[in-house]
């Protein structure tokens, strides 16, 4: 993919310098941090499960400050048949020891095989869709991020939903949410989100 075309906005993935990429290896734990759930490295894939009822967290240890752009390819591991998550803009709550201000992305999720996006802590900020479903065990190139507030959701070249939240949250580590599940993740990327804002407008169709 090199495009993104999004409501108001057109990126060019190209114009946006990468400042995290990373294939995973024996040194991951420099670059990533186990907040809950159990991850290990298998034949170059990062592997995360989570047995109980809550995501089986991964952070980076960086923070992006910025507008971002955040790609991988991802898996569930057979069986496991859904919520292939990532996160970004993720704050962690020390005082819960959970997951704190975030955006939530994935597949086949939300109880029903949903995708989308949401925002964490439980509110009413989401955007999910039935209209896409992963195949489980099927690897597939997962892009998704924020800019100024407007967050986008793509698997491989299809786009899936975008969020445009007023009072978005800014800034954060971007990570990994297996909930419930046990899914694997490689050829990590993060970019910093370069844009061109659009006017579209209609012709008359008649």
């Amino acid at each position: 993919m090199k495009e993104l075309h999004l409501l108001g906005k057109h990126v060019n993935l190209d114009d946006c310098p990468i400042l995290l990429s990373y294939k995973p290896d024996a040194d991951w734990e420099k670059y990533w941090k186990v907040m809950h759930g159990e991850w290990h490295l298998e034949d170059g894939w990062l592997v995360g499960s989570e047995r109980g009822n809550r995501g089986g967290i991964l952070f980076s240890r960086e923070s992006f400050d910025c507008d971002l752009i955040f790609s991988f390819t991802g898996k569930t591991v057979l069986p496991a048949t859904r919520d292939v998550n990532g996160l970004f803009c993720a704050h962690w709550n020390e005082e819960t020891n959970r997951l704190g201000n975030a955006y939530v992305f994935g597949f086949n999720g939300w109880y029903d095989h949903k995708s989308g996006i949401e925002r964490n802590p439980e509110t009413e900020v989401r955007a999910l869709t039935g209209a896409y479903t992963y195949t489980p065990g099927q690897e597939i190139r997962v892009t998704s991020g924020i800019i100024k507030g407007h967050s986008f959701l793509y698997a491989d070249d299809l786009f899936v939903s975008e969020l445009i939240d007023p009072y978005y949250i800014s800034g954060g580590h971007v990570g990994f949410s297996p909930y419930c599940t046990k899914l694997a993740v490689k050829d990590i990327e993060v970019r910093r989100a370069v844009w061109t804002d659009i006017k579209q407008s209609y012709d008359p169709e008649f």
